[in-house]
């Protein structure tokens, strides 16, 4: 029987040869990112939506509210001395007092300027679920990997077992644990694959990426960055939907603009002329509206009581932003200390423990039961590794969110 150490040695360099092999090709999480800037249906979504107001900005720009208006009317004169034709045209222009037109100009610009900012937010959210969705990736990869090679070494021991039954060393128990231990081995490699492949297509999803196209990431859960708390907070108060707020806060701000300049009346300066009886007669006129009735109750009222809300909810959300940020920087420190315990007293020792365990059994120190739990211990001290890996690294990309660093 081949030593333990040689066959997980000989398992690993098959699986980083054709890892090697795919690397050109493997996706990263940074190349990952990049595409769901460019092309993730989501923000494609809403670039469209900034396009939108930016094509109402360019209404509220319009110099005038109203395009002239040009009046015609003509017909018959009958006199006694016979038939006149009488015809007028009047040219009027209506043209708005009290600012109106600067009001909705800074109501649409502000229309802009929410819709940028809602863009990002939509980006700082997605760049999250993709970092977790990629991080979820690697874990699922380094989980087939881990039970890849135990169902190697579950196999190997099943066969010796079944060698050894044969020759009448070992009774039919060791055989059945020992093909009880593949089994399970064996359910935990699909597992595993199952797993990646709900990750993957979690990362299709939000990439855009078809069915039909390759996928292959790569990376290192124990890639970890370092982040500085004051920092952290100082930037999360730029975070796209604090913007989005204040935006509208804008919005509504414009709209109580709008709504006092709407007491001020309409003016329709204009210029006719009429052939009367065969006289020429040229006149200006002017028409304004009286502004009695409608004087924009509705928007002074709205924008107002807007205004106030919106107010109310930038000023708790920038608090719940830090409170956010402070708690996202406490569960990634405590993950990753969690990560370093097992870094610094527990896996070292467990490619020892399989090495003594095995020996231990070949020589008749242990049974069968004993290396099986052995075994066992190992693997399970290897998976919780490395979902302690994965939980530190979804903390710090929900730090990273938080802070709004993501972007």
């Amino acid at each position: 029987m081949r030593s333990l150490r040689s066959l997980f040695l000989c398992i690993f360099a098959a699986l980083s040869a054709a890892s090697a092999a795919q690397a050109e090709e493997a996706l990263t999480l940074e190349q990952a990112l990049a595409v769901a800037r460019e092309r993730a249906p989501l923000i494609l979504s809403a670039r469209y939506r900034v396009v939108e107001a930016r094509g109402r900005l360019a209404e509220a720009a319009v110099l005038l509210p109203e395009n002239p208006e040009v009046s015609v009317s003509a017909g018959p004169r009958f006199t006694q001395g016979g038939e006149l034709t009488d015809y007028e045209i009047s040219l009027s222009q209506t043209l708005e007092l009290g600012g109106r037109r600067a009001a909705r100009i800074a109501g649409a610009r502000a229309g802009v300027d929410r819709e940028q900012a809602s863009n990002s937010d939509v980006l700082r959210r997605l760049l999250q679920e993709v970092s977790a969705a990629f991080a979820r990736g690697l874990a699922a990869q380094e989980r087939l990997r881990i039970a890849t090679a135990a169902e190697g070494l579950a196999n190997e021991l099943l066969e010796g077992m079944q060698r050894r039954h044969e020759a009448g060393d070992v009774p039919i128990l060791d055989v059945n644990l020992a093909r009880g231990s593949a089994a399970r081995a064996r359910a935990q490699t699909r597992a595993a694959r199952a797993q990646y492949a709900s990750a993957a297509g979690d990362l299709r999803v939000l990439l855009g990426i078809g069915a039909d196209e390759a996928l292959t990431i790569t990376g290192d859960l124990r890639d970890r960055k370092r982040y500085e708390l004051e920092s952290l907070v100082a930037h999360a108060s730029q975070r796209p939907d604090l913007r989005v707020l204040a935006a509208e806060i804008r919005e509504a701000e414009s709209q109580l603009r709008l709504g006092r300049a709407s007491a001020y009346p309409d003016i329709s300066p204009g210029f006719s002329y009429k052939r009367d009886s065969g006289d020429s007669v040229y006149q200006g006129n002017l028409t304004f509206t009286l502004p009695v009735f409608r004087r924009g109750q509705e928007l002074k009222a709205v924008g107002a009581a807007r205004s106030a809300r919106l107010t109310g909810e930038l000023q708790a959300t920038s608090r719940a932003v830090a409170v956010e940020v402070h708690t996202a920087y406490d569960v990634f420190r405590s993950q990753v200390a969690a990560v370093e315990e097992l870094e610094r007293n527990a896996l070292p020792s467990v490619d020892e423990n399989e090495t003594l365990g095995m020996r231990s059994f070949e020589e008749g120190e242990i049974g069968l039961y004993e290396l099986l739990l052995i075994r066992r211990e190992s693997f399970e001290t290897r998976v919780l590794y490395t979902e302690r890996l994965l939980e530190a690294a979804i903390a710090g990309i929900e730090l990273e969110a938080r802070a709004g660093v993501l972007q």
